[in-house]
């Protein structure tokens, strides 16, 4: 009787033992294709983001061929297609449907389920190989299929130490920097990334060292001096070479952590509006800032930049949201007002200057009077709203009608010394003003000062640089022609 006890007790110890390495291999494989489906579910993210925004082809990755087959299969997948109604904004047009779902954070559910799912399996197998052949451009941070390949325990020693040792080499970028060594700063700041690409503070603070710190003692390279860039399709020169490296490292931030509305704020606002001037690309950004959870100072940044985008009637209807969201903020109370009869002055002013132009090529009398009567009607309109705007701003928007009014009755050294005195007084409108006044000179065959003259050269040759294309080239230097010709 007591052998049998033993006996039994035996069999339920082994039996326990068996079940245990049961559940945990079970365990393991659980935990792998998590694993797996985690790594695949943040490149198709990444890759999306890319698509949408970026538009960067690849060259030899494979990521775009990848990421057509995903497409391919969540077309065929019911849960995906009924994209939401937030996804089908015009901004969207051209986008895939898996594109279309990952513009919009709150579907990030639905991209896991599917990065996860049975259908995908054969296509998280294809990215796991190309990962460890490092043939995907979206993966490269993604190390875990090469850690994968050689045990758990590796995985977990050098994932589990990866972002101390990025916080290490920053402490070096920072030593670095304060050194002078910018070369040696940008390279650990790369490498600070590679190790952890999801320190967001690295991407931010390392772009405003490339686009701010680095560039602070430079001077703007002259136009002749610079050289094309066939990858950004501009002219570059010492200086502004730094800004686009910034624009790359902020890009690549953003494909690696999409929801993070800092790297699309910084991109959009600290690089293309501060720096590049580039208004179209600022609104892009921040635009992408604005979709996802952001802080309340960041669509305030996309308003203005819609305005200087000439985009009036969204930075209009932004304003009036953003007052209507913040009713007791100061900005709401002090601010919004005036930008939202700034820019109802300036779509008012658009309006007018499409009337008469249209007045100009009407052929019937009748037509043409009631077409300059309209466009004197939304003048007196523009006129009354820039009498409530009470800053320097608005000031200078009455100067410059008064000035437009002497102009058309030929007085038009008047029309000049009105637009010099607005422009000393609003720093948003000197070069505005600036530029009008040597159009009004040049119309009325008035000499240009020496200044002026330089800045009209200077601006025939923006542009025009080494390296540049024959037929861009040509185009440019016929108009330099032009305008040395009216000297």
């Amino acid at each position: 009787m007591p052998d049998m006890s033993k006996s039994i007790h035996r069999f339920f110890v082994l039996a326990f033992i068996v079940l245990c390495f049961v559940a945990g291999a079970f365990l393991n494989l659980r935990l792998r294709h998590l694993r797996e489906s985690e790594a695949f579910y943040r490149w198709i993210l990444a890759a999306a983001t890319n698509e949408r925004l970026f538009e960067e082809e690849d060259t030899e990755d494979q990521d775009r061929a990848l990421f057509s087959r995903c497409v391919e299969t969540a077309e065929q997948s019911p849960d995906l297609r009924d994209v939401s109604a937030a996804a089908d904004a015009p901004a969207l047009d051209g986008v895939s449907l898996l594109g279309r779902i990952a513009s919009d954070y709150k579907e990030d559910p639905r991209i896991w389920e599917f990065a996860r799912s049975e259908a995908t399996a054969g296509l998280r197998g294809d990215f796991l190989n190309l990962a460890r052949e490092q043939k995907l451009r979206f993966a490269q941070d993604i190390q875990y299929a090469e850690a994968q390949a050689g045990g758990v325990n590796v995985f977990n020693l050098f994932f589990g130490f990866r972002k101390v040792a990025a916080n290490f080499v920053w402490i070096e970028v920072d030593r670095y920097w304060h050194q002078g060594n910018t070369y040696r700063m940008i390279t650990l700041m790369r490498t600070c990334v590679a190790l952890d690409p999801h320190f967001i503070e690295a991407f931010v603070i390392g772009a405003w060292h490339l686009a701010y710190n680095v560039t602070a003692r430079m001077l703007d390279t002259p136009w002749p001096e610079r050289e094309w860039h066939p990858t950004y399709e501009v002219c570059l020169g010492e200086k502004e070479r730094f800004y686009y490296y910034a624009v790359d490292f902020l890009k690549e931030g953003a494909r690696r952590n999409p929801r993070d509305y800092r790297l699309y704020f910084d991109l959009g606002f600290s690089v293309y509006k501060q720096k590049l001037q580039d208004y179209a690309n600022a609104v892009k950004y921040l635009s992408e800032a604005v979709r996802l959870p952001h802080e309340q100072y960041v669509p305030r940044q996309l308003f203005l930049c819609q305005e200087l985008n000439g985009q009036y009637e969204d930075a209009l209807a932004g304003w009036k949201d953003y007052a209507a969201r913040y009713p007791d903020s100061t900005i709401s109370i002090d601010v919004a007002p005036r930008f939202i009869l700034r820019n109802e002055g300036l779509i008012l002013e658009r309006d007018y200057e499409q009337l008469r132009g249209q007045a100009a090529q009407a052929g019937d009398p009748a037509e043409k009077a009631r077409l300059e009567a309209q466009a004197q009607d939304v003048w007196q309109k523009a006129r009354a709203v820039w009498e409530k705007v009470n800053d320097p701003f608005g000031e200078g928007r009455k100067a410059r009608m008064d000035a437009l009014e002497l102009r058309e009755e030929g007085r038009y050294l008047e029309a000049i010394a009105f637009l010099d005195r607005a422009r000393w007084e609003s720093s948003d409108l000197w070069q505005e003003f600036s530029d009008l006044i040597i159009k009004i000179k040049q119309e009325a065959k008035i000499p240009l000062t020496v200044s002026e003259k330089k800045a009209v050269l200077r601006d025939s040759v923006v542009g025009v640089c080494a390296g540049m294309p024959p037929e861009e080239r040509e185009k440019r230097l016929r108009a330099a022609e032009e305008l040395q010709a009216t000297f």
